[in-house]
């Protein structure tokens, strides 16, 4: 993977120690994602990323090099960094996210089990899988994440090759996951994919290698058609998994408790709604007394329901201040505010600046 070292701009850790402060720190390190105030859901702002971490415990340290079609990162967090991350809550993701281990062991937390993967070993999540990986030991994983415009497209690539053969595509364990995640009919399913060698593992790294130092090269160095050819790349590194002459493919099906499912749907009535739903509301389409939904957020998050949707829709007034040159009236308008001082007065007790100033400061820290 030796094309990162043309990344530049790594930040080192200040020693920060406060919850909110860390926060902030770990937002600006890991540029292409967006991570809720609570760590439990991970997003990405393109429609792909690719991050690739590296671990040596005994040397404290910790780092990752992330790359999309629009920015290339590299950061390095010291010990203060990895004595925080090793705490983290379990997280999901808002998108689908593919594992490889290039190098030593990845212990991963998945749902309540413990898994350690080795290299040549990758594993597929689906968004409702909850997960974390340890920063112990030394190791190298890469990380591919992709919003559902972008695996729409790889899927239209692999119906197109298979259109004759739509038993194959039947038989596909990692064409059904990321068909499954499109449909909407399995949205609140829990199911990964173990993705174990059946070669030496040397040898896999071998196909796998040169695709992950080809979207690199081409996303470093962007010119006209890079695009067509990552998003191939992407295609090829499927494909690769999904053979049955490299890989050994186990579909795990975490069962959700009933109120975990509840959970699982409330929150996805919060987001889709942009936190502007009210316990009523949610009453009224679940079929259940509000003040038990209410508990069931407060189980899952330690917020009520008023909470948890206000910290959502000032999460995408950031992003939003962030990543847009739209006025701010217009998005208070967007995120439904009529009162235009209540929301500047919600903004700035949340996150203590107005937001103009947290328009001005990020993009000066950018």
């Amino acid at each position: 993977m030796n094309q990162t070292d043309k990344c530049s701009g790594q930040i080192h850790s200040d020693g920060a120690s406060c919850t909110s402060q860390m926060h902030k720190k770990i937002a600006e390190i890991t540029k292409c994602l967006t991570i809720s105030e609570d760590f439990q859901i991970y997003s990405i702002k393109t429609p792909f990323a690719i991050l690739l971490e590296t671990c040596r415990e005994q040397e404290a340290l910790y780092n990752i090099y992330q790359f999309t079609q629009y920015s290339c990162h590299s950061s390095q967090m010291g010990e203060v960094y990895m004595d925080f991350l090793k705490k983290r809550p379990l997280h999901q993701h808002s998108c689908i996210e593919v594992m490889c281990v290039l190098s030593g062991a990845v212990t991963n937390h998945v749902e309540n089990q413990v898994f350690t993967y080795e290299a040549g070993q990758c594993c597929i999540m689906n968004k409702n899988i909850h997960h974390c990986e340890e920063f112990t030991g030394d190791f190298q994983a890469v990380f591919l994440m992709m919003q559902d415009d972008f695996i729409a497209q790889l899927l239209a690539e692999y119906q197109e090759t298979d259109i004759n053969n739509s038993t194959r595509l039947k038989e596909n364990l990692i064409f059904q996951l990321l068909a499954d995640t499109l449909n909407g009919l399995h949205q609140f399913d829990k199911v990964y994919l173990d993705c174990f060698p059946v070669i030496p593992a040397e040898h896999i790294l071998e196909k796998f290698t040169p695709l992950f130092n080809f979207i690199i090269q081409e996303l470093v160095n962007l010119r006209p058609g890079s695009l067509f050819f990552i998003k191939g790349a992407f295609s090829r590194l499927l494909q690769l998994m999904a053979d049955p002459g490299l890989f050994c493919i186990n579909r795990i099906h975490s069962e959700l408790s009933s109120q975990e499912y509840l959970f699982s749907k409330i929150t996805h009535i919060m987001r889709t709604s942009h936190g502007r739903c009210t316990r009523e509301e949610l009453s009224s389409q679940l079929h259940y007394n509000a003040e038990y939904l209410n508990r069931i957020m407060k189980k899952y998050t330690g917020k009520t329901i008023l909470e948890y949707g206000r910290n959502i829709y000032l999460e995408e007034a950031r992003m939003l201040l962030a990543d847009t040159d739209k006025s701010i009236s217009s998005i208070i308008e967007e995120l439904g505010f009529s009162n235009r001082s209540h929301f500047y007065r919600l903004f700035e007790n949340r996150y203590n600046e107005t937001p103009m100033d947290c328009r001005r400061r990020i993009r000066y820290t950018s």
